[in-house]
């Protein structure tokens, strides 16, 4: 049994799960907990105390549990603490908490362990455009099959772009204007042939399949390999936008530390969609995670 835990800007995820010796997947339990490590961190360049402290409060939980059922943990971090001056006021705490080190992982090893969740779930193999929003940095990856072919982590992430552009509540067209071309400027460094179908996984991504299914409670069976239209993310885009911050916490599964920043993750995810050329977005509940077990 193995635990692996992904520290990320908006939120921290907890595996515990084996292989068989078939190569199937068995999962025990698959926790999220946002603590908004990345809290003012794209503005400021640091984690702040506060934040962190929230941290380690729920890695100490993770690793209770982790040890319950006698699972190695294995613990990563991402683009919330890769940007940050002051990430060892993080790790070494981390570490004694957890008594295992934080690895950090680069953009390129995030991009390829994201897409390889995917890919070893995706037998039929061909033409695959994985994208794996974050609280900080968003990645695309371009490959056929297990092969990528291109992978890059981009600057922008639902927590990082509200921060820095969504300044009302409920955000203005003109935010959301600026969102989408804060994320476009950032995908034209990353040339895309057009293909259909757009893989997206992390929080933005279930959530957004959650809300368009209708879910009275979040279901990773149902959410998993879920397929909605362009048109139908624009049009919850649009109805989120439309709302307050206490509206949004109003619907089922989406709760206040994704709810304010939720309508700059899902205009991540339509600029992504127009950048691949795609009209169909297939959400996985997969992630590094998956790949590290």
């Amino acid at each position: 049994m193995r635990a692996v835990i992904d520290i990320g800007t908006n939120s921290v995820l907890l595996l515990l799960a084996e292989r068989g010796a078939d190569g199937a997947l068995t999962v025990l339990r698959d926790q999220s907990t946002i603590t908004r490590l990345g809290q003012g961190a794209g503005a400021t360049g640091v984690l702040a105390a506060e934040a962190i402290e929230r941290t380690l409060v729920c890695l100490a939980e993770y690793r209770r549990t982790a040890e319950s059922v006698g699972a190695a943990i294995t613990a990563v971090t991402t683009e919330g603490v890769r940007m940050a001056s002051n990430q060892g006021d993080f790790l070494a705490p981390a570490e004694a908490v957890l008594g295992v080190p934080v690895r950090v992982l680069s953009g390129d090893e995030e991009a390829r362990l994201s897409y390889l969740s995917v890919a070893r779930e995706t037998p039929e193999g061909g033409p695959l455009r994985v994208l794996d929003i974050g609280g900080g940095s968003t990645e695309l990856v371009l490959g056929d099959g297990e092969t990528m072919l291109s992978a890059v982590s981009h600057p922008v992430g639902a927590v990082r772009l509200t921060e820095r552009l969504v300044s009302a509540d409920p955000p203005t067209p003109a935010m959301l204007a600026a969102v989408r071309a804060a994320a476009m400027a950032a995908f034209r460094h990353q040339p895309v042939a057009p293909h259909p179908v757009l893989h997206a996984l992390a929080g933005t991504a279930t959530t957004t399949a959650a809300l368009l299914l209708g879910l009275p409670v979040y279901d990773r069976l149902r959410v998993d390999g879920s397929r909605f239209t362009t048109a139908q993310v624009e049009a919850l885009r649009d109805a989120l936008a439309g709302e307050t911050l206490a509206q949004r916490c109003q619907r089922p599964c989406l709760e206040r530390g994704r709810a304010d920043v939720v309508v700059a993750g899902v205009t991540i995810l339509l600029a992504a969609l127009e950048h691949c050329g795609a009209g169909t977005l297939v959400v996985r509940d997969r992630g590094l995670r998956f790949a590290l077990v």
